[in-house]
């Protein structure tokens, strides 16, 4: 039970990039506010070094640490393009859609940031980690994945960590920065139409014996021969869309 006992994550300030505190009663929206807030949203560094400033990495992979989540469990989860514009109680926005639509969250992380702030809690981003891919990209994508709840967690946000894994489950650098004891959220789409299920379910049982989650938020179908202690399953909601929702 090697992983998941790491040292507690400090929120580091940026004298560059203070809090946006719209709605805190002020005299007047002067020009100089606005631009300062606009700046914010817009501010992109493609070194992801302001992310990576903010996090603490684990020491073999160089993996960011996601603290637990260990608040309540939302009722419903729906894409973040679907549920951006409205106002739901008791749901989390996931990003279990395509890597170039996560891509457009991605790219403007203060603003995306801004729209889960509406939320109690959020899902974390899930770039894909396919047999395509070779394995710097996979580790990549692994580390894209932490860094995304870890940093969000480190500017307050409440964020359920997505854990995602490829087909070679007995690999470490997936695992690696994953909290013991949280709730977490796995999909298994894609898994009995293109992919591997039996890889899929080793995967998922290491994680239950080192993580030892609290719960695990499932969305998509079973697989056959999964596990189903602690689950909550929520359908794929592009399939609600699809017909009718």
């Amino acid at each position: 039970m090697k992983y998941g006992y790491y040292p507690n994550q400090l929120s580091l300030p940026f004298a560059d990039l203070p809090p946006i505190q719209e709605d805190a009663p002020t005299r007047r929206n002067t020009p100089t506010k606005e631009k300062t807030s606009q700046a914010i949203l817009d501010y992109k560094d493609d070194t992801l070094l302001f992310m990576t400033m903010a996090v603490t990495m684990t020491g073999q992979y160089e993996m960011p640490i996601v603290r637990p989540y260990t608040g309540t469990i939302p009722t419903d989860i729906r894409g973040l393009h679907r549920v951006a514009s409205r106002g739901y109680l008791n749901l989390a926005p996931h990003f279990y859609f395509e890597d170039a639509r996560i891509k457009q969250y991605w790219n403007k992380p203060f603003e995306t940031a801004k729209l889960l702030s509406k939320f109690p809690c959020s899902i974390g981003i899930d770039f894909s980690m396919t047999n395509e891919m070779g394995r710097p990209q996979k580790i990549y994508a692994s580390f894209l994945n932490k860094l995304w709840v870890a940093w969000l967690q480190s500017r307050g946000l409440a964020v359920i960590p997505n854990i995602s894994f490829p087909d070679e489950w007995w690999e470490d650098y997936w695992i690696e920065g994953w909290p013991k004891h949280s709730v977490i959220a796995i999909s298994s789409v894609g898994v009995l139409t293109h992919g591997n299920p039996d890889g899929w379910l080793k995967a998922v049982d290491r994680i239950r014996q080192e993580l030892q989650p609290t719960f695990i938020l499932r969305y998509g179908s079973k697989i056959p021969g999964e596990n189903c202690e602690n689950c909550i399953y929520f359908t794929n909601d592009n399939n609600r869309s699809a017909h009718g929702w």
